[in-house]
């Protein structure tokens, strides 16, 4: 029985780490299109909060933890102006 424990922990974790490993690569996904110009730097961080809400990342690694995620991602840019506004 212990071994079977230790197979469905371990099965959860690998889970929760793909679903981190994604997250931060869509974050970093999408701050290279906001530094393009190709989406919008304030909306892509809000849906990337609203995605760390519905997959539980908020809850399983608190606030402060997304935050720096995010912030890590979309640090140091220069952001220009959405194409559609420069046109």
């Amino acid at each position: 029985m212990i071994e079977q424990g230790r197979e469905l922990i371990e099965a959860w974790r690998a889970v929760a780490n793909a679903k981190l490993v994604e997250y931060r690569r869509q974050c970093w996904r999408l701050a290279l299109q906001s530094r393009q110009g190709i989406i919008d730097k304030t909306a892509a961080i809000d849906r990337l909060w609203e995605i760390a809400i519905a997959h539980a990342l908020v809850r399983a690694l608190g606030e402060d933890r997304v935050q720096a995620i995010l912030d890590e991602a979309f640090a140091d840019a220069d952001f220009r102006p959405m194409r559609s506004e420069v046109a």
